[in-house]
């Protein structure tokens, strides 16, 4: 009975393990239509079971089966009865994918993320377009790469005025074969005024060029001619019959300099682009001038935030005066500093070592720009050195009306400066700072006093002459500020504000020929693509000088008001007009030579290309 026992439970066991493995192979045959259907039921089914409870959007849990038999997934149902808990989060950056082999350590294909991401930058509108005001330079690090023109461009421009006022400038850029840049420029302008010998003629040739040594090395070269005519009419009377050699106060200025330009920044050679200067200058009296100067600018960046200058430079200026005798200076100069970015400040620290004439000094270079927390206020201070090995040259564009400098010295300005930039938009900056300058050597302007009884010189006969004078030592005060406004390329107006207070001369009584305040003020306006309208003013306070009595006397105050307007004819042609001094009023930056009234010119432009 219990062997029969056994047996039924035997064959009972068998018929249970036969329908499992049935049913298993039945499971193996679904398809993936069929599993989609029964999980989609089984959602509907559970909705109605409880419709207040909300289910976790993941309901099926997928595994694998440990045995080796299948790898088939297995879905099994999972109710959640909890409420849902709802945590938003809001994310600024990009989530970064995993690895996907490390999600529950299963073997998965990686997905490569195809997402681009448009990031927008708003270029300021006052970087867009500058204007050149020229400032005292200090010595900075730049990397120099070649100017890239397509085609051969030309373009003639013609003008005439009152004053027999006529403007020539013929202007034309060239590329050849070689692919190297050539510039050519040929510029010629006269006027004539109402005074006896108020004339001027100038003339100006020049030659820019980038010849393309291989891909990375570049040679730029610059070669000029400057030719500029006129007379000492101050004090002369219009009813001389003396020649005009005895007033000629003719200048020519020839000159050249030659930059190498490294662009491999990967070569360490590319830290070298030296600059060579040589330039001539002959003015009155068979006096001139031979300058020297070579310059490089050195530099090695470590990283982002850190970077060491070494630039030096060496300049040599030969002046032979009238009778014969030479004067010469030179200057051998290195700037070592250390530039770096900590606490969201700039700072520039190095020495500046120099040589002049033979004589040692070493001064410090310190600069710190910051932008102040929380502001759109930046703050720039520093202490530097700026030595100027003075020339013929500078001396008779700063005063056209000079004699013969009877010396020339090397001008040693000490700065120490504090500055603060606002700027309220992208269109809108403005600043003031101040300065405390120690000069040694600056240069002043004071007429010629002569003996009246001498009529051998005898301003009468010769024309009023200026002599150039260096200051031993000044200490001053300066006072500076400025204003922007740039809407796009359309607008762009801007204002330049100086005042500069001697406190102490050492040997002159009188800055003489200085102005005390300056202010200057120009708008450009482009309304469409045909017109471009142009202008602004300046305004000074007179210098002081002395007259013939060897007494001290202001000039007046100045006002000069300027406007000017281009209007495009044609792709080729443009009309153009410019008046200077609108209001016709006298004015004399150096006494004793008036200055014209109203100038009107007006011609046009003509341009071609290939």
């Amino acid at each position: 009975m219990n062997q029969f026992i056994k047996y039924i439970f035997l064959v009972c066991c068998l018929f249970m393990l036969s329908l499992n493995i049935e049913a298993q192979k039945k499971h193996r045959k679904l398809t993936k239509a069929t599993v989609a259907k029964t999980l989609k039921a089984k959602k509907n089914k559970a909705k109605q079971r409880k419709k207040k409870t909300r289910l976790n959007p993941i309901d099926q849990i997928i595994f694998k089966d440990p045995t080796p038999i299948t790898n088939e997934p297995v879905f099994v149902n999972k109710v959640d009865t909890v409420p849902e808990k709802v945590v938003s989060i809001l994310s600024a950056f990009k989530p970064q994918l995993k690895n996907v082999a490390k999600i529950s350590f299963t073997t998965a294909t990686a997905q490569t993320d195809t997402t681009s991401l448009n990031l927008n930058f708003d270029l300021p509108s006052q970087n867009l377009s500058f204007q050149y005001q020229p400032v005292a330079l200090v010595p900075r690090t730049y990397k120099s790469y070649p100017t890239q023109v397509s085609g051969n461009l030309a373009s003639l421009k013609v003008g005439y005025g009152n004053n027999a006022h006529h403007l020539i400038d013929l202007n034309s850029t060239l590329t050849d074969q070689h692919a190297n840049l050539h510039s050519f420029t040929i510029f010629n302008e006269s006027t004539q005024g109402p005074l006896h010998l108020q004339k001027t003629s100038d003339l100006v040739l020049k030659y820019l060029s980038d010849y393309t040594i291989n891909q990375n090395n570049h040679l730029q070269t610059q070669l000029f001619y400057q030719n500029s005519q006129r007379y000492r009419y101050g004090l002369v009377d219009d009813a001389t019959n003396l020649p005009n050699s005895n007033f000629d106060q003719g200048f020519a200025h020839v000159g050249g300099s030659f930059k190498w330009v490294n662009t491999n920044e990967k070569n360490l050679f590319s830290l070298l682009s030296p600059t060579l200067k040589i330039e001539q200058f002959n003015g009155t009296e068979t006096a001139n001038n031979t300058w020297f100067e070579i310059y490089n600018p050195l530099s090695i960046r470590f990283d982002n935030k850190n970077r060491f200058n070494f630039n030096f430079s060496y300049n040599y200026n030969q002046y032979q005066l009238p009778n014969k005798s030479k004067i010469n200076n030179a200057i051998f100069r290195m700037d070592p500093s250390y530039e770096t970015f900590k606490w969201n400040t700039s700072f520039q620290l190095g020495i500046s070592p120099t040589i002049a004439n033979g004589e040692y000094t070493f001064t410090p270079a310190l600069s710190l720009t910051r932008k102040l927390k929380d502001t759109n206020i930046t703050l720039l201070a520093g202490w530097n050195t700026i030595l100027v090995n003075n020339q013929y040259t500078l001396l008779a564009i700063a005063n056209p009306w000079i004699m013969a400098p009877t010396d020339m010295k090397i001008t040693t300005q000490e700065k120490k400066n504090i500055d603060f930039v606002f700027k309220r938009s992208k269109h809108l900056e403005y600043g003031f700072g101040i300065s405390l300058n120690d000069y040694r050597n600056l240069p002043l302007f004071n007429r010629v006093v002569v003996d009246q009884s001498l009529s051998s010189f005898n301003s009468i006969q010769t024309g009023l002459k200026y002599q150039p004078i260096f200051e031993y030592r000044a200490i001053t005060i300066e006072l500076v500020g400025h204003l922007r406004y740039q809407m796009s390329d359309q607008l762009l107006f801007q204002n330049d504000f100086k005042y500069i207070q001697f406190n102490s001369i050492k040997v002159n009584d009188k800055p003489w020929g200085i102005l005390p305040l300056e202010l200057n003020s120009n708008i450009t306006w482009s309304p469409n693509h045909r017109w471009t309208f142009d202008g602004g003013f300046n305004y000074w306070s007179g210098a002081q000088f002395t007259n013939d009595k060897n007494m001290t006397f202001n000039t007046n105050n100045a006002f000069v008001l300027n406007a000017g307007f281009t209007y495009r004819l044609s792709p080729v042609w443009k009309a153009w007009a410019k008046g200077e001094n609108l209001l016709d009023q006298p004015y004399q930056r150096w006494a004793d030579y008036p200055s014209l009234g109203l100038q009107l010119i007006t011609g046009v432009v003509y341009s071609f290309h290939k």
